[in-house]
């Protein structure tokens, strides 16, 4: 976890005092932890969100930005996790209506009896998804029109003859975060390095913290410990307590964001080898393309010439209707993939995850893996185990914005 890597922490000091105490300190500040800070606040039990960073500021912000189901688990057959992520979908829209929005997502085919695939398995992933709050009526779903393919620059000059459609949520994924943390009571420090832990009969008891601002000490005491630290967990665990056992598999993907591209107007969801969807997805006047594949050893990578030229060659393989080489880059990002351990390619891993119970410190659990979709749901069910209470407010509270924050809680 490279000092080099972490953003600058901003000029400043945090007020709060030298000691601090809280029912359960979460230990990450990104969609799970900010998540879990929400759960917690709807049963009225008080925590704290620490984070070296701020809020949403590491992989919780290189998402591929997608409320979505999976459509790439109908094609490897994991269709609990696909179903699972569908009724989440639907809840996002419910309670986060200000960060997301709806689209309609057309996977291209090559041929006829790909095309009737393609129709079978969306009809079914709409069929099972079909709880869509808040759909815009002038969206379609189903067959893509010839004259709608073909108006689009991306339907000529390649090898689709055709298109079908499908529903999916788009969001913006750091502001979701954040507005996570916002619906919380969680007392908030952000920059904050921690530094070591005091343990005792029953695990975990006090840490010592440094904030990065200033340089002061603080002393966090709580009763229950999470650790939601995404991809730099095993990272986390050799530095405080010595363990060098591997519970992650970390795998990177990157997006490339060129300028917007005229009659580009619908996302495009492209099959490739080996299960990996390459996304072409208009969004905020820019067009996003993405993602790769490649198994790295931390949270904070380099992106690789070799990732920007697979990207590119894919790009060409597929839609050589556009000069992607001649369209200046805008930006790019790096996100990485917590996957729990497992043997095989990073490729064939789930992106199921993992509550994780330590055994040594029994009041500290271990968030391993996950997604952004899943995020509230399994957070709900730890913050039931935590503390015994279920809240049904969870799937239905409306988030509150971030940027309608009072300053203290940033």
């Amino acid at each position: 976890m490279s000092d080099v890597a972490w953003p600058a922490p901003p000029q400043g000091a945090c007020t709060l005092p030298e000691r601090l105490e809280a029912e359960v300190a979460i230990l990450g500040a990104g969609i799970h932890g900010a998540a879990l800070a929400r759960e917690l606040t709807l049963r009225g039990v008080s925590c704290a969100l620490v984070d070296k960073g701020e809020v949403g500021g590491g992989t919780s912000q290189w998402s591929s930005q997608l409320l979505h189901g999976g459509i790439r688990y109908m094609l490897t057959g994991d269709i609990r996790q696909m179903r699972e992520g569908l009724a989440e979908r639907a809840t996002w829209a419910r309670i986060a209506p200000r960060r997301c929005h709806w689209e309609a997502f057309w996977m291209p085919h090559r041929s006829w009896p790909e095309g009737l695939a393609h129709r079978v398995g969306i009809g079914l992933y709409d069929f099972w998804g079909s709880e869509r709050p808040g759909w815009p009526a002038e969206l379609s779903l189903g067959h893509v029109s010839k004259e709608a393919f073909l108006a689009d620059p991306r339907g000529v000059l390649g090898a689709f003859r055709g298109a079908t459609a499908y529903a999916d949520l788009m969001t913006w994924d750091r502001d979701l975060t954040r507005d996570l943390a916002a619906s919380s009571e969680a007392m908030l420090l952000e920059f904050h390095e921690p530094e070591g832990f005091e343990q005792g009969d029953g695990g975990l008891k006090l840490l010592h913290l440094r904030d990065r601002r200033d340089g002061s000490a603080r002393q966090l005491a709580a009763r229950r410990w999470v650790f939601a630290l995404g991809p730099w967990t095993d990272g986390a665990m050799a530095r405080w307590f010595g363990e060098t056992r591997k519970r992650l598999r970390l795998s990177s993907g990157i997006h490339l964001w060129f300028d917007g591209v005229p009659g580009c107007e619908r996302p495009w969801a492209i099959r490739r080898p080996k299960g990996r969807i390459l996304f072409v997805i208009p969004r905020d006047g820019m067009l996003q393309v993405g993602t790769t594949e490649r198994e790295v050893e931390d949270g904070w990578v380099p992106i690789l010439e070799a990732e920007r030229e697979e990207l590119f060659g894919a790009l060409e393989a597929n839609l050589p209707s556009l000069p992607w080489r001649e369209m200046p880059v805008r930006a790019e990002e790096l996100g990485v993939r917590p996957l729990v351990a497992a043997s095989g390619a990073t490729t064939h891993l789930s992106r199921e995850a993992v509550l994780e119970r330590h055994a040594r410190l029994p009041n500290l659990t271990l968030v391993l893996g996950g997604k952004l979709t899943t995020a509230r749901a399994l957070m709900d069910r730890l913050a039931t185990d935590l503390t015994g209470l279920r809240c049904e407010a969870s799937t239905t509270a409306p988030l509150r914005l971030w940027d309608g924050q009072a300053a203290q809680i940033r």
